[in-house]
C-alpha cells in the first residue's frame, strides 16, 4: 500500500511541476493537490471497509466464498493501516516543524 502511495505522489510531481507564486498547482498544468491525493485514498479506504463489511455479512449468509471474503478483509485492512501511516507521519512532520520553530 506504501507504494500505492509513492505512486501517486511521483504522477503529481511529473504532473504538477509548473507552480503559481504561491506554491500551489497551477490548475493548467493538471497538477492534482496533496489534499486531493489524500481525500481519494480515504475515500478509497472507505469503499473497501463497506465492501469488505459486506462481503463478511454475505459469508455469514453463505452468499459469498470464504476465500473471497478474506481477501476483502485483507485489502480493507492494508488499507486502513496505511491511512494511519500516513496520518501518524504527518503528525510526526508537524510535530518536527512545531519544535524547529
Amino acid at each position: 500500500m506504501d507504494q500505492v502511495l509513492i505512486d501517486r505522489l511521483r504522477e503529481v510531481g511529473s504532473a504538477g511541476r509548473a507552480t503559481a507564486l504561491t506554491g500551489e498547482p497551477t490548475r493548467e498544468s493538471g497538477g492534482t493537490s496533496f489534499s486531493e491525493i489524500i481525500g481519494g485514498l480515504v475515500a478509497e479506504t472507505n469503499q473497501k471497509q463497506v465492501q469488505a463489511e459486506s462481503a463478511a455479512a454475505g459469508l455469514a449468509r453463505g452468499e459469498v466464498d470464504m476465500m473471497d471474503a478474506v481477501v476483502s478483509l485483507n485489502e480493507a485492512d492494508l488499507s486502513l493501516r496505511m491511512i494511519m501511516q500516513i496520518r501518524d507521519r504527518a503528525l510526526e512532520a508537524y510535530q518536527s516543524i512545531l519544535q524547529s520553530i
